[in-house]
């Protein structure tokens, strides 16, 4: 095999290299390795540092030989300004002496590759050429990769965002219509379709909290999601989303309870430091569940203050619903994993759930058993004074 035949086919086509020395006898031994190996080239030269940012910064190059010893400046001090006004080509310093240290620095610099004038041949002289340029085009087609997956992302963005809109505009304003209906502001309706448009509005409401719930995740997965974090009492969350949701459970004949310590036993143990907007749509997630899977018995959220032994903030969510089955829970908290039973949706609130206690430094589990019902544990570090 020859040595132009073991050059990869990215060096195939002529080669524009740049060869900078102050020594005209060292730069022709470099040409002269160049051309023996059999390489199209196009050759160009500079004297100096100044004379090869010129050129490297007005033209084109494949590559660049550098001597270490230059008149103006050192190899390593032109490998760093190079390399800082972002000029990425493979750099490949000549030099005349083989101080490891010297050569550590060049590497750390940014250098491709250095070789002593000693040992300039043309079989290493193209190896060394070789090297550098496999790993410049493998560089060049990990940033294309990574511009073509930012390119992804935003269009990804795009969409999301404009899906979101599209469909809870006419949502929102489908429920305000359907709201003057029930006011009579049109005439007076029908008790039967005033039922009707009761579903209708429900419908439409468990709609829109998907879609809220799919910006959301996605937010949270772009890294985009920026809590705002202040010192939170979880207590008086857990009442607020319990007394919101509290109708909903009296239409199913559901017994939905908060049980705690005493206020003074909870005083300064159930704060956190976390979102309070974010915390609320946990729990509406977490107790809007429940009482969604629950036909009959009760729904009772428990919370337990921190404590000198226990640094956490923990509440639990119980109910005597339909429980998950073991195969469920295994993918429970992935994203758009729906369980078996008929109600389940997108898959999207409990995976959200988990996001949501994960930017919060907390954890969250479930325990739960068919036909006997769940428990959803989460603990949230306690910010204590």
């Amino acid at each position: 095999m020859t040595i132009e035949s073991a050059i990869p086919s990215v060096i195939d086509t002529p080669l524009k290299v740049l060869i900078v020395d102050d020594d005209e006898v060292d730069r022709m031994a470099v040409r002269r390795a160049l051309k023996t190996a059999g390489l199209t080239l196009e050759i160009s030269e500079a004297y100096d540092c100044a004379m090869a940012i010129a050129k490297l910064q007005d033209n084109h190059f494949d590559c660049a030989f550098i001597d270490y010893r230059l008149p103006d400046k050192d190899g390593l001090a032109l490998v760093q300004e190079l390399r800082d006004n972002g000029i990425k080509i493979p750099l490949i310093v000549l030099t005349g002496q083989g101080d490891e240290q010297i050569a550590v620095d060049l590497m750390k610099a940014g250098a491709s590759d250095y070789l002593s004038k000693a040992r300039i041949s043309p079989p290493r002289l193209v190896g060394c050429l070789q090297n550098a340029m496999r790993i410049y085009q493998a560089q060049l087609e990990a940033a294309i990769a990574t511009q073509q997956k930012e390119e992804l992302a935003r269009q990804k963005e795009d969409f999301v965002s404009r899906m979101t809109h599209d469909l809870r505009t006419p949502l929102i304003a489908a429920n305000r219509m359907l709201g003057l209906f029930q006011e009579g502001l049109y005439g007076e309706i029908p008790q039967d379709m005033n039922k009707a448009i009761d579903v209708i509005v429900r419908n439409n409401q468990n709609l829109l909290e998907m879609v809220n719930n799919l910006l959301e995740v996605y937010t949270h997965e772009a890294g985009d999601k920026r809590l705002n974090l202040t010192i939170v009492d979880v207590r008086e969350i857990v009442t607020e989303v319990s007394q919101e949701l509290a109708p909903l459970a009296e239409e199913k004949n559901i017994r939905l309870t908060v049980d705690s310590e005493t206020e003074s036993d909870l005083e300064a143990k159930t704060k956190v430091k976390g979102d309070r907007l974010e915390l609320r749509r946990l729990l509406t997630n977490l107790i809007g569940n429940a009482i969604k899977f629950t036909d009959e018995g009760y729904v009772k959220v428990r919370l337990i203050g921190a404590d000198a032994v226990n640094s956490f903030v923990t509440i639990a969510v119980e109910d005597t619903g339909a429980g998950i089955s073991p195969e469920d829970k295994t993918m429970l908290f992935e994203r758009f994993r729906r369980g078996k039973h008929r109600r389940s949706t997108s898959g999207l609130g409990l995976y959200l759930s988990r996001r949501i206690v994960e930017a919060h430094q907390g954890t969250i589990e479930v325990e739960s058993e068919l036909e006997k019902g769940s428990i959803f544990w989460v603990r949230l570090p306690a910010k204590i004074n």
